[in-house]
């Protein structure tokens, strides 16, 4: 009996040590680990999202991330939910998400933390070839037009609907003129005006000057119709976005025509989990900060990123107590 025990108790104490080992080998886990839910795998949004994922990467060790396709309303749900710590949002959706008009109906609880790319506007193109001019002589005359735009789910799709119903253009209307509305993507759309199945695509915001509008001159020559101040006011009320003056000729170069007018502002930024730390928060921010050079390179609609227009262009979701001590203490800059 006492052999039997002598034999286990060495056992054990044989069994132990590998353990000990390996506790002592085994790399520690990573401090914290943050998603960042952005766009379309390469899209635009989720380049925005991997430049900031490096940035983290770069000034705070102690943090990995990892970047996953989303966009809308889906980064939005993932932030409330806990699956996302980050989001890529623009401050339309900041607004709708935050009052509560929203596909669920309820007010959603997250924080910001800076916007950064901008702006995007409302841009209506239509081949010269089909002899409209403004908005108002597609109703006046009752124009049979079949106008492309965004899918239903996009966020900015409201907007361009609300822009035409301001000059009394809605699908009910545009149906019983003989047109349509046609809900789809920008690269389809564009392929039906080409194909003579479409008259005009219009987006409730896109950055300029747009690739499809450069590539639709290379076609044939085309005009941008311009929104008054009035609609444009009118429209980004309700969305909570600012009003900028688009400059006339962004389309010169490019077989392309258009007026000076008035558009609401769509401004790209980011979104953090409202129980994220403060520290960390100011960190992610100051590392945003810090590499704002390489950041301002990445796109043209960068170069306005300022901590002015960061903290001012989020639309009414509150910034984060970490993000708000950075720009206080980085007035400036």
């Amino acid at each position: 009996m006492n052999k039997t025990r002598h034999s286990l108790s060495w056992l054990l104490k044989c069994l132990s040590i590998p353990a000990t080992l390996l506790a002592l080998a085994a790399p520690p886990a990573s401090a914290q680990q943050l998603t960042i839910t952005t766009g379309s795998v390469g899209g635009q949004y989720f380049q925005l999202g991997a430049a900031l994922g490096e940035y983290i990467s770069a000034e705070i060790p102690e943090v990995s991330t990892t970047v996953i396709p989303g966009g809308g309303w889906a980064n939005i749900d993932r932030l409330e939910s806990g699956d996302a710590d980050i989001a890529v949002v623009e401050n339309v959706l900041s607004t709708l998400a935050i009052q509560g008009d929203s596909p669920t109906g309820k007010p959603y609880d997250f924080r910001m933390l800076a916007a950064v790319r901008g702006p995007s506007i409302v841009q209506a193109a239509i081949p010269k070839s089909r002899g409209i001019t403004s908005f108002e002589q597609i109703a006046e005359e009752k124009r049979p037009l079949r106008i492309a735009t965004f899918e239903r789910a996009q966020i900015v799709t409201p907007i361009a609907i609300d822009v035409l119903a301001e000059y009394g253009i809605t699908e009910e209307k545009l149906n019983s003129w003989g047109g349509q509305l046609i809900f789809t993507s920008t690269s389809e759309g564009y392929r039906m005006i080409n194909d003579g199945v479409a008259d005009m695509w219009i987006t409730g915001g896109s950055f300029f000057p747009h690739p499809a509008n450069i590539e639709l001159g290379t076609r044939e020559p085309f005009i941008v119709l311009p929104v008054s101040k009035e609609v444009a006011d009118k429209v980004a009320a309700k969305y909570g976005a600012s009003v900028g003056e688009v400059p006339a000729g962004i389309y010169k170069d490019s077989n392309g025509e258009n007026e000076a007018y008035y558009s609401p502002m769509i401004i790209l930024g980011f979104a953090v989990r409202t129980t994220l730390e403060d520290d960390l928060v100011y960190k992610i921010k100051d590392a945003l900060w810090k590499h704002r050079d390489e950041f301002r390179a990445l796109h043209d609609q960068h170069k306005l990123y300022t901590p002015e227009f960061a903290k001012t262009n989020i639309g009414k979701a509150p910034l984060h107590p970490g993000a708000e001590r950075w720009y206080a203490e980085h007035p400036k800059e």
